[in-house]
């Protein structure tokens, strides 16, 4: 049997393996980490080997997603006018929080399956170097747009409205689950969505 020391010392090997790695789409899975971490140490409290098992079982689940983002991993970037009230939008529309504050370029947003970075662009400065377009915060589409997978989708829009979201249409039913349309306060669109059954897998034809 593996020995309690040679047990906390793996989890600690692995710990510092993963913290080393510095990827940002990490970081909601890392906080998810601490959290279990912690709850180890309280409820298995009486058995030391227990939590150390407990750890690596979790640090393992944590190294195999690294594995897998090494070929590829997303970050969300969303440009925005007003840094602290697209930060506060955020927050309280979608249930995110604040992760680290690049001066007053960026925001970073953490609860989400992917980290998202709020960016401070002007209205009016330039969108990309090889076009003419301009960045305005007017409702606009693009063939890009977020999805957010809420449990329960009227509180969720309600939450979303109360911060200042815009419903474009009612909320559709459909068989994979229900949608609502949304745009933000920076012109940008997305949706909430709420799965029942198996999800997208309803549309798998026989």
């Amino acid at each position: 049997m593996v020995s309690e020391e040679e047990l906390r010392a793996t989890a600690e090997r692995m710990e510092a393996r993963l913290a080393a790695l510095a990827d940002p789409s990490l970081i909601e899975p890392w906080r998810i980490y601490e959290e279990l971490r912690a709850r180890f140490e309280k409820d298995l409290a009486g058995s030391p080997r227990d939590v150390a098992l407990a750890r690596s079982a979790a640090l393992m689940v944590l190294q195999a997603l690294a594995k897998a983002r090494e070929r590829s991993s997303t970050l969300i970037n969303i440009d925005v006018a007003d840094l602290a009230a697209a930060t506060r939008f955020y927050c309280e529309a979608l249930g995110l929080s604040v992760g680290r504050r690049f001066a007053d370029a960026a925001v970073e947003l953490l609860g989400a399956s992917a980290v998202i970075y709020l960016l401070a662009k002007p209205a009016g400065s330039q969108a990309a170097a090889s076009i003419a377009q301009r960045r305005d915060y007017a409702r606009h589409w693009t063939p890009v747009h977020l999805d957010f997978v809420v449990p329960e989708i009227n509180a969720a829009l309600a939450r979303a409205r109360a911060a200042g979201a815009v419903l474009e249409g009612d909320v559709t039913a459909h068989n994979w689950g229900r949608i609502a349309l949304l745009a933000d306060p920076f012109g940008n669109g997305f949706c909430l969505l709420q799965f029942v059954g198996r999800g997208y897998d309803e549309l798998l034809k026989p």
